[in-house]
């Protein structure tokens, strides 16, 4: 019986129990999102999947097609296959692949897209049907390959680069079928899968496990109809409409059970579930988002920043955590983008008002109460976690515009309005008792009626400054009333409206006024004053922690000394958010402030390096209010704006980790799209108009990063950017290095840098290597100039010398010739004038002969003399006329030999006079010996000219020359030396019919060819 009760105990007690709903605690975790929709590019409302590539980008199949987000705006992505280009659209299913690359599933099959070469490669062909979107889903990696669900085929292992391997099993051909002829297969609702199994939603409840490293198939039911289905490695998560199950992977027994109604108190019409790797489990029910750890116990919710679900209306379809701790919600309206970590600012305001309008703040240490003055809302009462502990505001008609709080009292608040006079606030009774003037017996001064001040300062437990708008009041109180206020300042003759002061740890009061004076006024009353630059109105005042005075104006941020020297300016362009400067509160044991602006809080050190919030990073709003700021006792920050007040420990800002990836997303060239595959750019001279976009894809939205860039080689100065699209330079040929850095705008530290190099090619006509060869051809130029010039020079020199030795050498020569020829020709006739002397004057007719012929000899010597010395130069033609003529009077004396002459000049060349002195005396020479000695009948003379040589042949019939003779004779050895001074070439043949032929021939190189 005992037994029987033992296991009824075990089948249904224990089961009631296991199944107990978790008792949910509710937490929130606030976190900034961006939505992002068809303003961005977002070709269909609805989204299908998401995935995250190793630059950063993050990836979308909508219902229409694929597309990747850059950071601003959605691209379009269609696939080029082969040169061909692939339209997409119908949805996709990504898989990531381990060695970097992801798989695309689509109606054709499985594409394989590179990160490092952006590009695309079909890899498993497949076709489905019209009414289908997939026929392949790849949905585990093991060492071998890639495990993907095939229609028809059941599981199939494919390479990594799409080749069949083998085949699993066939035994889930029906679910498979099933599950990919649904037209929307979102992960997590079909199918799910770890390092070792398959989980697939059958149907009816109706779990399929394939365990593909044992090749078992198993199967087991749960009660509730299943949405949703995912798994860790040793765990199957389940979601129905009702509730969510936490199953063991291995047993199969229920851990956990949690209802939907602990978590969304409405009819859950849509649910989606993520697990990450860290084991993090996020739920989305209808538009709401729940976190749980990896035992799948309640973490939070994850809301916005001002404590509502991220969506409006409609649903939650998918969950996405990415990198860079980044939650995408694929919602049936737009997309969702959640930076995963708490914000470093608590936002405290009253829900349900209309005014938060926050103009002073007042923290009492005792009690820890926060107390908050508004514009036009009264007195609001918080608690150090930020909870309203009044449910209504105090605030009346005269109890509206508050402008400060001070404690006065053990439970008494003194209250600074605006034109409506001082109070006291009883906390325990909420009662407003007002101060008036005239209880104190001074009503002259209008003291309490305050316009734009709104600073206090405690000195003690009873002494407190209070400023108003013409003075600065010491007010003493006693049980929490004033007893009495006296002046501090001592320049009441000075026109100047008050607007705020600091007390100095020195003891020194600064004063400022809305005409830019500045006053330092030290104990004794003594003062000096200081004008801001521009005399612009200050707002505020603080000292830091070098007894530096921060002074914050309409139109900047100013430092001076304790001496009034002013040591820097910071505004817009400096990196403040804005140069209207609401308050100021100083950092502990550094010289660097916490400003308020108009447009967000800022972080400020001395040496000019700025941190920037917005509230996009957790503020209540962009606006602030003048003087809205304090500090408690354990070093946390309150600024109050116009939609409540921004609360931060300094500590956390910094605690927010981010290492986005920097990203280059279009450079044109020319205003034409360049593809960038590496660090370097070589561009030609003529492509040197380049712009170009980039951004850092991280934790935050793009323009939430402070970037840092220039070009080096064409600027020295950084330039400074939230938004770096559309970047232009214009650049000359030369080598350039773009330098890029950027950071979170919650750290001062550079997050990531890049650099890439840009080269422009110079033009042929300005490389090195022409610019080198053409100054070695302009040195060469130089040189050849410098030694034509030389060389001309030294050529005259040389040919004037040699002018100078020819008229030597043809001096030598007349004289030579008039001493051996003329001078015998003078001796013979000598010779005869004595003989006819001897004769007394009988005539005898030989001598006279002989006579005459020694006169007419000398007469044709002078003449060949004069005639070539009456010539620059002659022309062989007229050596040849005159050597006719020559012939033709020897001819008669021979009256027995024929003489016969022949010419074939066809380049007349010209002879110098001493040339053709020489060559006419050789030509007679011969003639004459020819004549006289060989006995010949005929004599052939033959000009030949041609080309740039000529030669003349004399040839005769005679008995001819013995070898020996050509070595005697003075005759022979005068035409060689002649031959030899001119420069030509003679010699003496035999004719083997008889005679002797003479060859006269010109060497090349001592001719000159006729140019006329």
């Amino acid at each position: 019986m005992y037994r029987q009760l033992a296991f009824l105990f075990l089948i249904v007690i224990f089961p009631l129990i296991a199944t107990r709903g978790q008792e949910i605690k509710h937490a929130y975790k606030r976190c900034p999102f961006t939505t992002l929709n068809y303003k961005q590019g977002l070709l269909h409302n609805t989204t299908e999947d998401a995935i995250t590539d190793g630059f950063g980008y993050t990836w979308f199949a909508t219902r229409t097609g694929l597309q990747r987000y850059n950071g601003y705006v959605f691209e379009t992505i269609n696939p080029i296959i082969g040169g061909e280009v692939q339209n997409i659209n119908s949805p996709v299913h990504f898989f990531s692949v381990k060695d970097g690359s992801i798989w695309i599933s689509y109606r054709q099959g499985v594409l394989r897209y590179e990160q490092l070469t952006n590009s695309f490669k079909a890899i498993i062909k497949s076709d489905c049907s019209d009414s289908e979107n997939f026929s392949v889903i790849p949905f585990a990696e093991i060492e071998e390959g890639v495990l993907c669900m095939q229609k028809g085929k059941g599981v199939l292992l494919y390479s990594k680069e799409g080749k069949l391997l083998r085949s699993f099993t066939d035994e889930l051909n029906t679910t498979i079928d099933k599950i990919l002829s649904n037209p929307e297969i979102v992960p997590n609702t079909f199918f799910a899968a770890n390092s070792h199994s398959l989980y697939l939603n059958a149907g009816g409840g109706k779990v399929q496990q394939y365990n593909f490293k044992t090749g078992k198939l198993n199967s087991f039911y749960v009660a509730e109809t299943i949405t949703n289905i995912a798994c860790t490695e040793n765990y199957i998560l389940l979601v129905s409409p009702l509730i969510i199950k936490l199953i063991d992977g291995t047993s199969k027994k229920i851990l956990k059970v949690i209802k939907n109604k602990s978590l969304v108190s409405e009819r859950i019409v849509a649910s989606s579930i993520f697990c990450s790797d860290n084991g993090k489990v996020l739920v989305g029910l209808n538009s709401r988002l729940f976190e749980f750890d990896s035992s799948f116990n309640y973490i939070c919710e994850y809301v916005t920043l001002n404590g509502n679900p991220y969506l409006n209306q409609g649903y939650i379809r998918r969950i996405y955590e990415g990198k860079f701790q980044r939650i995408w919600l694929l919602t049936n309206d737009d997309i969702k983008r959640i930076q995963n970590v708490k914000v470093p600012f608590e936002h405290f305001f009253y829900k349900g008002q209309k005014n938060n309008f926050v103009r002073s703040l007042y923290f009492d240490e005792e009690k820890h109460l926060l107390f908050a003055g508004c514009y036009n809302g009264g007195i609001q009462l918080y608690d150090t976690l930020g909870n309203a502990l009044w449910k209504e505001p105090i605030v009346s008609e005269q109890i509206k515009d508050i402008n400060a709080i001070e404690k006065v009292g053990e439970n008494n608040y003194f209250i600074s309005t605006i034109k409506r006079g001082w109070y006291i606030l009883d906390l325990p009774e909420k009662k407003i008792t007002p101060i008036l003037e005239k209880d104190l017996n001074d009503s002259k001064l209008n003291s309490f009626k305050i316009n734009f001040a709104n600073n206090t300062q405690r000195i003690n437990d009873s002494t407190i400054l209070i400023a108003n708008d013409i003075d600065v009041l010491r007010c003493i109180f006693k049980n929490g009333k004033l007893t009495k206020y006296k002046s501090v300042i001592p320049f009441k003759n000075e026109a100047n409206n008050i607007t705020c002061f600091t007390f100095g740890s020195s003891g020194n009061i600064w004063v400022a006024t809305t005409s830019g004076t500045l006053f330092r006024i030290d104990n004794k009353g003594n003062y000096f004053k200081r004008n801001i630059p521009e005399n612009y109105a200050v707002r505020s005042l603080a000292e830091d922690a070098q007894q530096n005075i921060w002074v914050g104006t309409d139109r900047g941020l100013y430092i001076f000394d304790q001496q009034g020297s002013l040591l820097k300016t910071l505004t817009v362009q400096s990196g403040l958010l804005n140069d209207c400067i609401y308050a100021i509160l100083p950092v502990k044991n550094e010289p660097a402030v916490f400003v308020s602006s108009n447009l967000g809080i800022s972080h400020v050190s001395f040496d000019g390096e700025i941190v920037n919030y917005t509230k996009e990073t957790g503020l209540q709003e962009n606006e602030f209010n003048t003087q809205a700021a304090i500090e408690t006792a354990n070093g946390k920050y309150y600024f109050g704006g116009v939609n409540g007040i921004s609360t931060f420990y300094p500590s956390s800002l910094a605690s927010i980790k981010d290492t986005p990836i920097l990203n280059i997303l279009h450079f044109f060239v020319n205003d034409t799209l360049f593809n960038i595959f590496n660090d370097k750019i070589i561009l030609t001279y003529n492509q040197n108009r380049i712009q170009m976009d980039f951004a850092a894809l991280g934790l935050l939205n793009t323009n939430e990063y402070v970037y840092h860039y220039r070009l080096n080689g064409l600027e020295a100065k950084w330039q400074i950017t939230n938004f770096p699209k559309g970047i232009k330079y214009v650049l000359q040929p030369g080598e350039y290095t773009f330098e890029i850095n950027c950071r979170s705008i919650f750290s001062s530290s550079i997050a990531v840098r890049k650099n890439f190099l840009i080269e422009i090619k110079s033009p042929w006509w300005q490389t090195i290597w022409l610019r080198i060869i053409s100054i070695f051809f302009f040195m060469a130029i130089v040189a050849w100039v410098a030694y034509f010039l030389s060389r001309r020079k030294y050529l005259k020199r040389i040919q004037y010398l040699h002018v100078q030795q020819e008229i030597q050498q043809e001096r030598a020569r007349i004289s030579r010739d008039l001493h051996d020829n003329l001078g015998a020709y003078a001796a013979a006739i000598s010779s005869n004038i004595i003989a006819i002397q001897k004769n007394n004057s009988i005539i005898n007719s030989n001598i006279m002969l002989q006579l005459k012929n020694n006169s007419q000899s000398i007469i044709s010597q002078l003449n060949d003399t004069i005639w070539t010395l009456n010539k620059e130069n002659i022309l062989l033609t007229a050596i040849s006329d005159r050597y006719k003529d020559f012939l033709q009077k020897i001819r008669s004396n021979y009256s027995e030999v024929s003489i016969n002459i022949r010419e074939n000049i066809t380049n007349n060349h010209s002879l110098s006079p001493q040339q053709a002195l020489h060559l006419f005396r050789i030509l007679k020479e011969v003639a004459n010996n020819a004549l006289r000695h060989s006995n010949c009948s005929i004599i052939d003379v033959y000009f030949v000219s041609i080309s740039n040589s000529w030669q003349v042949t004399i040839a005769d019939n005679g008995k001819g020359i013995a070898k020996n003779n050509l070595t005697e004779g003075n005759g022979i050895c005068n035409l060689k030396r002649r031959a030899d001074e001119a420069g030509w070439n003679i010699r003496w043949q035999s004719i083997s019919t008889g005679g002797t032929q003479v060859v006269l021939s010109s060497l090349k190189s001592h001719t000159t060819p006729n140019t006329n």
